[in-house]
Parts: C-alpha cells; sequence; structure tokens
C-alpha cells in the first residue's frame, strides 16, 4: 500500500486490483460514465457533491514502443473505467473523495512488468472556469502471467468555497495527460 499527503488531488491510497475487481471493472478498455457522488453525511442533503466525470477523448491511453504503430509494436493500453465517492462540507469548502479505478492491459512491447501512466484531475467552476489542474503518475504492475492489471487510487480535491456554499454546479475532471499524437490515435479509433 502505498500512502501519500491527501491535498489537492494528491492520491492518499493507490493498491491494486483484485482478479474480482477487474472482472467488476468490465475488463474492457473503454470509460464509462461512473455513478454520481453523494454527500457522506445525510444532514447535508441539501448540498450536493460536485459533478464528476471522466472525459471520454481522455479515459483511455495507448503506448506504443517510440516509432511503431502496429500490434506488435503496442507497449500497453489503460482505460480510466470508473469512479465512486462522496464529498465532505466543512467551514473552508468542499473535499470530494474519490476512488479512481484505472485497468491496464499489457502488449507484445512492454519491457518489464510495469507499464507508468500519468492522469489528472482538475476542478473547473460553474461557468467551466478551470480552478486548478493536478497531475500525477502511476504504474500498474502486471503479475507474472496476467495480460491485465488494474489499480484503485483514492484522490481528495478540494473546493475552496465559503461556509454554506453549495457545490453542485462545479465540476470535477479525470483524464490521461495525453500526446498530440495519443489524443489523435483515441479520436480515430472512437470513430470507428
Amino acid at each position: 500500500m502505498d500512502r501519500r499527503d491527501r491535498n489537492i488531488g494528491t492520491p492518499a491510497w493507490k493498491g491494486p486490483l483484485s482478479v474480482g475487481a477487474l472482472a467488476l471493472a468490465g475488463l474492457t478498455l473503454a470509460g464509462c460514465g461512473g455513478m454520481g457522488l453523494g454527500p457522506k453525511d445525510p444532514a447535508e442533503s441539501a448540498l450536493a457533491c460536485p459533478k464528476v466525470s471522466i472525459i471520454r477523448d481522455l479515459s483511455e491511453v495507448t503506448a506504443f514502443r517510440p516509432g511503431g504503430r502496429d500490434l506488435t509494436d503496442l507497449e500497453s493500453r489503460a482505460a480510466l473505467v470508473d469512479f465512486a465517492g462522496n464529498c465532505e462540507y466543512a467551514s473552508d469548502g468542499v473535499t470530494v473523495n474519490v476512488n479512481v479505478y484505472l485497468v491496464a492491459e499489457r502488449g507484445p512491447a512492454l519491457k518489464g512488468d510495469t507499464a507508468k501512466y500519468t492522469y489528472f484531475v482538475a476542478l473547473a467552476k460553474p461557468d467551466d472556469t478551470l480552478v486548478s489542474k493536478a497531475y500525477f503518475d502511476t504504474d500498474v504492475t502486471f503479475p507474472s502471467g496476467q495480460p491485465r492489471a488494474g489499480t484503485k487510487e483514492e484522490l481528495a480535491p478540494k473546493i475552496p468555497l465559503p461556509k454554506d456554499a453549495n457545490a453542485k454546479d462545479w465540476k470535477v475532471y479525470l483524464g490521461f495527460q495525453l500526446t498530440p499524437e495519443q489524443l489523435n490515435f483515441n479520436r480515430t479509433q472512437m470513430k470507428k
């Protein structure tokens, strides 16, 4: 278990997903809409959680060895497949507790047992003005003989709001940080 500080968006916990959790995640590398978040305390039900979304074009990443573009050059593929969580209101703002589930598939060109990915968490005001964007590196280690592996990371971005302000119209965006080539590859694949 890898514990990290719980500041804006920093993963506080990271761990491998079990085979059962991978099965629940669908084992397909397609993003999903996820589920809504609700306040942890029922007394806060009038104060809603912000909307959390995995950005469709940034929900997957495909890594090829340098210069390669066919199946034999594939190092790995990964997808942000789901999230779950809640939010907590305090006098200095709203903490959004989000568990992000990432599933990866190894390719024939991967050297070693570990693939590395970079994802981001962005906070936006109700008018979509970006307030912050934090980047995180994560590793997925493939057990011997297993073509798939995954990880669950706990994030806790905080929205600085005055006391009793509602975060319901704020947004939390999740996605992989892609190169222009990776983004173009995703968009091309999604059109098929």
